[in-house]
């Protein structure tokens, strides 16, 4: 699991999900990515309804503009949507339920934030399905929910209209707080970092999406700053 440092209480979370800056980083070729986060627990317990991710994502978008916020889902991604008076908010929202708790997040502006909340109890090999390699023998199940969580969030900040396939989606990882990632599109690849946190006895992946970034130069940030 992460750090200690890494864990989430209930309640509100402010965060900038970001690594190390390079000197040209800090001279502002690469933004701050601000993401406010709701933590709360289930008022059913262990079981979710997902009319409660979408209330919380409403509540946590509500806070950055005047008027009501509603949450509406695309189909068939399942993308949720920030609309205010039916139009679009100018903000991205994501959540993500496990273990009965629900974390639901909000980033203003026209870049894309996912979350992605696994509890490790109830994860195992079958999280490998979409993975080829002779590599998954030698996973542990630590490696499997880091992966998984990655994977998902990265989709869900890319807010892709296209079926999830965590075989497309390529995440270095950068120790047990950290990774990039990047998905090829027809676009052009679609790229950002994210970190990971602990919540109760979940693990939670927050990745927000930013400019392309090369995989190498963060791994020499991360090993110059530590």
């Amino acid at each position: 699991m992460p750090s200690p440092l890494n864990y989430l209480q209930i309640g509100d979370v402010h965060l900038d999900v970001s690594l190390p800056a390079s000197s040209q980083e800090a001279r502002g070729a690469l933004q701050p990515a601000e993401v406010d986060l709701l933590v709360l627990e289930s008022s059913g317990g262990r079981h979710v309804e997902s009319g409660q991710a979408r209330r919380a994502m409403e509540q946590l978008a509500a806070r950055h503009a005047q008027d009501a916020i509603r949450v509406a889902t695309l189909t068939p991604s399942g993308r949720p949507v920030a609309l205010r008076c039916g139009d679009l908010a100018g903000m991205q929202v994501s959540a993500s339920h496990a273990g009965g708790l629900i974390v639901a997040a909000c980033r203003t502006g026209s870049k894309g934030v996912g979350v992605d909340l696994v509890d490790p109890l109830s994860a195992g090999p079958g999280l490998d399905w979409w993975d080829s390699t002779d590599s998954t023998s030698l996973k542990t199940n630590h490696d499997r929910v880091l992966s998984w969580a990655a994977r998902e969030a990265a989709y869900k900040a890319a807010r892709l209209d296209a079926p999830f396939a965590p075989s497309g989606i390529h995440v270095t990882m950068l120790g047990d707080d950290g990774f990039v990632w990047q998905i090829g599109t027809p676009g052009g690849p679609i790229a950002g970092r994210g970190c990971f946190f602990r919540v109760g006895d979940a693990l939670l992946a927050v990745a927000v999406e930013q400019e392309a970034v090369s995989t190498a130069k963060c791994v020499d940030e991360v090993a110059a700053c530590s």
